[in-house]
């Protein structure tokens, strides 16, 4: 059963039986008496986006809940022959999606929310530095949300209630945290809880508060809020896909197995024991410190 080790008294750490930070919730940055005022600003600008964006009354179903979404920077797979900015052809959700990304609120969640994980996972933030860095020297073309995050995709869940169903995000890195922040006007006494089913854990999930957690391995959803209330969130993510380009030398497995025979050798040999590196990105609590100091 997984334990709750808190590193201050707002924000805590999920650990296993061997002492691996599987996931982190965030308290405010120390001695910073403004960010209070940072998740009601960056849920105001969410909500005036979707009076702009006029989303339908009845939103079509994500796989994760009923509520509109829109994401911003760069994935591969779904078709593309290489990862590629996603796409978005329609006017107002560009100019939508423009405006958020350069909102002082939300740029100072996803400096926080880098800072979490350069913090609490140092190995896997190293590895996802280089792989995304090395990427983006491959084609300069590839534009990041934020300048001040390792995450090359952000998504913005629009309300007014955006409560997920019990999910895992498959396509994201298996090994690497997503990052979550929650929003809205809700009282997260009484809903809007954070559920980790496959570690039993319940967790309480305020207005402006962010967790980071491994979402593609592990199942998670939240508990309804009370009529009248609102919710919308805020999520920094990565696809699994892009490591696979990195890995087969800016390529599909395909064009490695033709073009590299040496490389696809060595990929396929050490595919038997991929889950094993995987699990060196958690750094164990005990060792936190001795990690990122490697950064």
């Amino acid at each position: 059963m997984p334990s709750l080790t808190s590193t201050r008294s707002d924000s805590h750490t999920v650990v296993d039986r061997e002492q691996r930070v599987i996931a982190f919730m965030l308290g405010a940055p120390a001695g910073d008496p403004t960010w209070k005022d940072v998740g009601p600003s960056a849920n105001s600008a969410m909500e005036e986006a979707e009076k702009e964006c006029q989303f339908p009354p009845s939103n079509p179903k994500n796989g994760r809940g009923n509520y509109p979404v829109l994401s911003t920077g760069f994935s591969w797979g779904g078709g593309p022959p290489k990862p590629s900015n996603i796409p978005n052809n329609n006017k107002t959700h560009q100019r939508v999606l423009s405006r958020l990304v350069l909102h002082r609120s939300f740029g100072r969640i996803s400096g926080h929310t880098n800072a979490g994980v350069s913090t609490g996972a140092p190995r896997m933030y190293r590895h996802l530095d280089e792989v995304l860095g090395d990427i983006r020297k491959n084609d300069p073309s590839l534009r990041k949300p934020f300048s001040n995050s390792v995450f090359p995709v952000a998504t913005f869940n629009f309300g007014p209630s955006a409560t997920t169903v019990p999910h895992r995000d498959s396509r994201n890195v298996p090994y690497g945290w997503c990052a979550v922040t929650a929003l809205g006007n809700f009282d997260y006494k009484r809903g809007g809880h954070l559920i980790l089913w496959d570690l039993k854990i319940l967790i309480e999930f305020p207005p402006g508060s962010t967790i980071l957690l491994p979402s593609s391995v592990v199942t998670h959803s939240n508990t309804c809020i009370q009529p009248g209330e609102t919710r919308r969130s805020f999520t920094q993510h990565c696809a699994g896909s892009l490591v696979r380009w990195w890995m087969h030398g800016f390529r599909t497995e395909a064009a490695m197995q033709s073009e590299d025979p040496m490389l696809a050798e060595k990929v396929r040999s050490a595919a038997g024991g991929r889950w094993k590196e995987a699990l060196n990105y958690f750094s164990k609590w005990p060792a936190l410190a001795k990690d990122m100091a490697t950064l």
